[in-house]
């Protein structure tokens, strides 16, 4: 007997978004958001990453429909990527405070806030202004606040950004709690590795559209396994493509991207001085080489033909 479909949480139906100036963001966006989740959202700078996570926690957003579970405001967070703290407030009196004006009542506040301080390695300092804080404990502080608040809907800006080492630990552990808990994050992250290893799907956002969301081993699967060799070339050193010669015995060019090609090759040792000569030979000049397995990045330039260290196009 085949189980009914599970409504998603939050269903995105081709939503568009420009800013006041006249600037598109969000250019036709579908997207679901399953119940319990982690969604990563990878794309350029400038893609509407942030624009999408700013809508999903407003209201009455056309083409926007949310589970009833998630329609009040208190159901979601949005952890912003510039952490908003009173400076002169200590980082406890932030956290509470956030809490707080989240509804909860002040003394569950304060407890929540010690637990999640503690839990990010901030309770040596709690007791200092929120202003003498470097950016990564600004943004642990950030962090503990949100998931002190337990929101059904967790939505995260660039959280890894700022963190060190011990942080990226403490906000795994702690995404993962969320989740073990029943709750549903959706975050943008910069770090490929992080989104495959964390998230349960992600999705490529290109000039405010999502091109593509599944499960990283699925996408990984969509690009095949073999090794890749990424040239990167300097500005005005990419090879005349019309002056490339076939490609080299078992190479195949995956992707160009704006300044890079990627290669899927069978033995990188044996192919690469070959391969170099290739692009050579066609008038390129050659900044870097990197041989490794494919990942995340490399499905993203396959799938969408853009690369993640670019900057957004204009999407109007």
């Amino acid at each position: 007997m085949t189980r009914p479909a599970v409504p998603p949480l939050v269903a995105a139906r081709g939503v568009s978004y420009t800013y006041p100036d006249g600037s598109a963001a969000l250019h036709e966006l579908s997207l679901e958001i399953r119940d319990g989740e982690r969604l990563g959202l990878l794309g350029p700078n400038g893609c509407g990453k942030s624009t999408f996570l700013r809508l999903l926690a407003g209201d009455r957003v056309p083409g926007l429909r949310r589970d009833a579970t998630v329609d009040g405001a208190r159901q979601r967070w949005l952890a912003p990527d510039q952490p908003a703290l009173r400076s002169w407030l200590s980082g406890r009196e932030n956290a509470a405070t956030l809490l707080e004006l989240h509804g909860a009542r002040p003394r569950e506040a304060r407890a929540a806030a010690d637990i999640w301080i503690e839990r990010f390695g901030l309770s040596g300092d709690a007791n200092r202004p929120a202003g003498t804080y470097s950016s990564g404990m600004r943004r642990r502080l950030a962090l503990a606040a949100a998931f002190g608040a337990r929101p059904r809907l967790l939505l995260l800006d660039e959280p890894l950004a700022g963190l060190d080492p011990e942080g990226r630990a403490a906000f795994a552990a702690a995404l993962a709690d969320h989740r073990a808990a029943g709750g549903t994050a959706v975050l943008s992250v910069h770090d490929p590795g992080f989104a495959a290893a964390r998230c349960d799907r992600v999705a490529f956002i290109v000039d405010g559209r999502c091109e593509v969301a599944d499960a990283p081993a699925r996408l990984l699967e969509r690009i095949g396994v073999r090794p890749r060799v990424e040239i990167r070339f300097p500005a005005g050193g990419h090879p005349d493509r019309d002056a490339l010669e076939p490609a080299p015995a078992g190479v195949r060019p995956a992707s160009w991207g704006e300044g890079s090609l990627i290669l899927e090759v069978g033995d990188p040792g044996r192919a690469l001085p070959e391969t170099l000569a290739w692009v050579l030979r066609a008038g390129a000049s050659v900044a870097s080489v990197n041989v490794r397995e494919p990942g995340l990045a490399d499905a993203f330039v396959i799938l969408t033909g853009r690369d993640l260290e670019e900057t957004a196009r204009d999407t109007a």
